[in-house]
């Protein structure tokens, strides 16, 4: 007794059967022929008091601030007017790390309301807590010096 394929001993497949390795495109009822691609971006962080734009702004007071009462000790004769400058400076960057710290954790609320990982803003927000208390200290410093 031999062995034999199901295939052989059959007839010839009809000409109406589709070959196999011939593509054809094919419909399915209810489906465009052009299908659109959505594509939805992620959900972008805006908050609506923007922290970190109000801590530019603080920066940027406290250097001209600084500025001008450099002028103005230079011309007045003030000696001890560039410990007040410093003080001036260190103080309004302490304070913009301060916003900075309450936009990040804002941000991170919003991370974890949106399934976000929080680690970096965490950390963030934890540097410039810290750099913030050392930034207000120097500025407390150069204060009780300059008087």
């Amino acid at each position: 007794m031999q062995a034999q394929t199901p295939w052989e001993g059959r007839e010839t497949q009809p000409s109406s059967q589709v070959v196999a390795g011939v593509p054809q495109q094919q419909f399915l009822a209810g489906q465009p022929a052009n299908p659109q691609i959505l594509y939805v971006n992620a959900p972008a962080f805006k908050p609506s008091p923007n922290f970190r734009h109000i801590s530019y702004v603080v920066i940027g007071f406290g250097v001209l601030s600084a500025f001008l009462v450099g002028v103005m000790s230079s011309i007045a004769g003030f000696p001890l007017g560039i410990r007040f400058i410093n003080s001036i400076c260190c103080g309004s960057i302490g304070i913009a790390c301060i916003l900075d710290a309450m936009y990040y954790n804002d941000k991170s609320t919003w991370q974890s309301e949106t399934g976000g990982e929080t680690t970096s803003s965490t950390l963030g927000m934890i540097v410039d807590i810290v750099f913030a208390l050392l930034c207000l200290g120097i500025a407390l410093v150069f204060l009780i010096v300059s008087f």
